[in-house]
């Protein structure tokens, strides 16, 4: 009985050594298939590098086509947007309070529109004077922004329905001015963006 063991081990111990050595089997598979998942790595890297350099050659460029007079049309409409927001929060704080005043609130709502319109006229000016290449760059953005000026135009439409009424209701006189307030507040994180995409934006704006 133990010699019939001892024959059958032998004749087994080929066949082990055939089933190590094929592919996909023991370390010598493994490492193949390490060797193989490298360049694709390294690929991967140099694709990532070749994307990064391209898009700080972008920027250079766009930084050397801005003009002087592109930054101030830039600087002012920003300006403005700072008084929107300003005349909306103090806006909305007088129709909160006790001291309600249609009147007054009719004037607040008449400079609120100004400044929009003052805005919008100088951010047009900003836009007419780009070339086509600064345009491509910041054409997903600007359709952004126009969504919200839309939304704000919107809500002062809304707040002119309101103050058309006898007794005009103040907490929905004060709701809309914080959504002008809000919405322009985004407004303008775009507009600012903008100028860093377009290299338009000082540190201190």
């Amino acid at each position: 009985m133990r010699r019939i063991l001892t024959i059958a081990a032998m004749l087994l111990l080929p066949n082990v050594f055939l089933i190590a050595q094929r592919p996909g089997h023991g370390t010598s598979g493994q490492g193949q298939q390490q060797r193989q998942a490298q360049p694709r790595q390294a690929t991967t890297g140099s694709q990532s590098n070749t994307r990064s350099q391209a898009r700080q050659q972008q920027r250079n460029q766009l930084r050397s086509q801005a003009t002087n007079q592109q930054r101030e049309q830039y600087r002012a409409a920003n300006q403005s947007m700072e008084r929107i927001h300003t005349q909306a929060r103090d806006m909305a704080r007088k129709s909160t309070g006790t001291r309600f005043n249609v009147d007054q609130a009719r004037q607040q709502r008449d400079q609120l529109r100004d400044q929009v319109r003052t805005m919008d006229q100088q951010n047009r000016g900003l836009m007419q004077g780009l070339d086509n290449q600064q345009r491509a760059a910041v054409e997903q953005r600007t359709r952004s922004m126009d969504q919200l000026q839309e939304q704000i135009k919107s809500h002062l439409r809304s707040m002119d329905r309101e103050l058309a009424k006898t007794s005009p209701d103040r907490k929905r006189i004060a709701e809309l001015a914080q959504n002008v307030e809000r919405d322009s507040q985004r407004y303008q994180q775009q507009y600012r963006d903008m100028g860093d995409d377009l290299s338009l934006r000082s540190p201190q704006s």
